[in-house]
């Protein structure tokens, strides 16, 4: 459909069609010059995706897994969706994420959430939370979820967080199972937040990459540089994902 168009198209994986390039991993397509990034795929997939892509290309996201938070169309609107790109008809969604930094790593940048969690349950660590400007708090619990917009309907969702409009700049903050009630607080992404725990830290960003961080050793998280950007065709925009939850 898409070469009938006069496009070209780049594959991860291979789909061994003619005239279709590939590229050997989906970190790869990147690094290429690409206008627009279609998945076909469920929602972890897309998360997957917007890890290893480090800019703004628009993505439109045809859902063939379970809910489609994340995805605008099913297989089946494709034709009619392509044909009111070719046209201009669309509208452009940004979405703020999260860049985590342990010392001098910089890791993969987060759509939905960075989880900060104890590695073991025999020590509840104190968590220290610089929100700069000398807001600083420490607190003893089992972890903490650093939210954006974006995943405020995931993880901290469960735990009882509030739904943030998608377009808002802030990032949320979630204790979680704190000893002493903590309030979730919303602040800007514009300003950088740092943690410590006293244990030894799991940190995981968007329920998928695992990276361990030493006791006693500051996280550093701030708003990515490139916003995630998706293909949208309606005005639904930021209240888009009530609607994908099941809310009517």
């Amino acid at each position: 459909m898409l070469l009938n168009r006069g496009l070209s198209v780049t594959s991860f994986p291979n789909l061994h069609v003619k005239n279709v390039d590939h590229v050997p991993t989906v970190k790869e397509i990147g690094s290429n010059k690409i206008d627009l990034i279609v998945t076909v795929s469920g929602d972890g997939t897309i998360l997957r995706m917007l890890r290893v892509l480090d800019n703004s290309t628009p993505c439109l996201c045809v859902n063939v897994g379970g809910r489609g938070i994340l995805a605008e169309i099913k297989p089946d609107q494709a034709r009619i969706a392509f044909d009111k790109i070719l046209n201009g008809d669309m509208i452009l969604e940004r979405r703020s994420r999260i860049r985590s930094q342990i010392k001098e790593r910089t890791l993969p940048p987060a759509l939905n959430e960075v989880h900060l969690l104890r590695q073991t349950a025999a020590h509840t660590p104190s968590f220290t939370i610089d929100f700069d400007s000398g807001a600083v708090f420490t607190q003893r619990m089992d972890g903490v979820l650093i939210s954006t917009p974006t995943g405020s309907t995931g993880h901290s969702y469960s735990y009882g967080a509030p739904f943030l409009e998608g377009s808002l700049d802030v990032f949320m903050i979630t204790p979680e199972g704190p000893i002493n009630r903590f309030p979730i607080v919303v602040k800007r992404a514009n300003s950088p937040v740092r943690i410590l725990g006293t244990f030894a830290l799991d940190l995981i960003i968007d329920g998928q990459d695992v990276f361990a961080v030493e006791a006693d050793t500051f996280v550093s998280l701030k708003k990515h540089d490139h916003d995630a950007v998706f293909v949208r065709f309606d005005t639904a925009g930021s209240f888009r994902q009530l609607k994908n939850l099941g809310f009517k």
